[in-house]
C-alpha cells in the first residue's frame, strides 16, 4: 500500500425531491479533481455511519440547490451524497460512504473559493420516514424477515450467522426501527454499510475480507492498548469495515498482535491538499469480548 500514489476523492450529489435538476437538467453532479475534506464515522455507540465534507470550489447554483439550513421531513427534500475514494491517482475508485444530507451550508470565508460543508448520515430517512406495518404468522427466521426489510429499503442485506426465529412478530415502526427490534430480540446485532445493513450474532464480526495491518502494509506508529482492546491508526484501506475483523501482525507492541472486531471507527480522507490526510482511525475489540463462555 503505496502512500505516495496521488490521492483523489470523487463526490456525487443526488437531489432527492421529484422534478429537481441542476442547471444541466440532471438531478446529479458528480464532482471530480476539486479539493475534498472528508470525515467519515462509524459505530462508537452511533448507529448510522455519518460524514462530514467539504468541498471547495462549487458554482454558486449547485451550493444553492445543496444548502439545507433546517430539518423537517414534510418540508425539504432528501438530497443523498456519495464519497468514492482512489488510491492509484484516479484509475480506480471505491465507494467509501453513501448517506442522506442532513445540514449543507457554504461559507465564504475563503473567497473566491467557497466551501460547501455536508453533513449526513447514512439512511437516515429509512430511520425516520413511516413504513408500513410488517406482521409474520408464526415462526419467522429473523434474516428472512430483514432480507425482506432491505428490500423495500433498496439496501442489499448480508447476514453473518444469524439463524434465530421470532414468533408473531408484529412491526409498525420505521424500516431502520424494524431491523433494530428484530436484532433486540435475538440478540443479534446491526451494522450498517455503504447500502448495506450486515447482521451478526452479538460480539462477533462481520464474515468479510480480513485486512492485514503492519508497518509494511501501513500502520501509523504503534497501536495503543486500552481497557476494551487496541486503539491504532493506518494509511486507508477500503477493506477496513465497521464491526468486521482486522489482523495486526509484526508490532513491536506485542499484545496488540492478532485479529481484532472493529467497534469504532473514523476514515479522515483529503484530496487536492497538499499533505492531506489520507489515514483511518479503530477502536478495535478482542474477537471474544462480550461473548459469554460456556461452563
Amino acid at each position: 500500500m503505496s502512500s505516495f500514489a496521488l490521492k483523489k476523492l470523487r463526490v456525487t450529489i443526488i437531489l432527492g425531491h421529484k422534478g429537481a435538476t441542476f442547471d444541466d437538467k440532471n438531478n446529479t453532479i458528480v464532482a471530480e479533481n476539486l479539493r475534498v475534506s472528508a470525515t467519515v464515522q462509524s459505530g462508537n455507540g452511533s448507529m448510522l455511519p455519518n460524514a462530514k465534507i467539504m468541498i471547495y470550489g462549487l458554482s454558486q447554483n449547485v451550493i444553492n440547490r445543496v444548502a439545507k439550513i433546517s430539518w423537517n421531513i414534510k418540508q425539504e427534500k432528501l438530497n443523498s451524497i456519495k464519497l468514492e475514494a482512489s488510491s492509484d491517482g484516479g484509475k480506480t475508485y471505491t465507494t467509501v460512504y453513501f448517506g442522506t444530507i442532513n445540514f449543507a451550508y457554504p461559507n465564504y470565508g475563503s473567497v473566491p473559493e467557497v466551501i460547501l460543508t455536508v453533513d449526513s448520515a447514512t439512511a437516515l430517512e429509512h430511520q425516520v420516514l413511516p413504513a408500513q406495518p410488517l406482521s409474520f404468522k408464526g415462526e419467522v427466521d429473523v434474516g428472512s424477515a430483514i432480507s425482506e426489510i432491505c428490500k423495500s429499503m433498496d439496501m442489499r442485506f448480508e447476514n453473518s450467522g444469524v439463524t434465530a426465529k421470532v414468533s408473531n412478530a408484529y412491526l409498525p415502526q420505521t424500516a431502520l426501527e424494524k431491523i433494530t427490534k428484530l436484532c433486540e430480540s435475538v440478540d443479534a446485532t446491526m451494522t450498517l454499510d455503504v447500502n448495506t445493513v450486515a447482521i451478526t450474532p452479538r460480539g462477533q464480526p462481520r464474515k468479510i475480507k480480513v485486512p492485514i495491518i503492519s508497518p509494511q502494509t501501513g500502520l501509523i506508529g504503534y497501536p495503543t492498548p486500552t481497557l476494551q482492546g487496541i486503539s491504532l491508526q493506518c494509511l486507508f484501506d477500503p477493506l477496513i469495515k465497521h464491526n468486521g475483523q482486522i489482523e495486526v501482525r509484526n508490532s513491536l507492541i506485542e499484545s496488540t498482535n492478532g485479529q481484532w472486531r472493529i467497534y469504532g471507527l473514523t476514515h479522515y480522507l483529503e484530496s487536492e491538499i497538499a499533505g492531506g490526510r489520507w489515514f483511518s482511525a479503530i477502536d478495535a475489540s478482542r474477537l471474544d469480548a462480550g461473548v459469554k463462555i460456556a461452563k
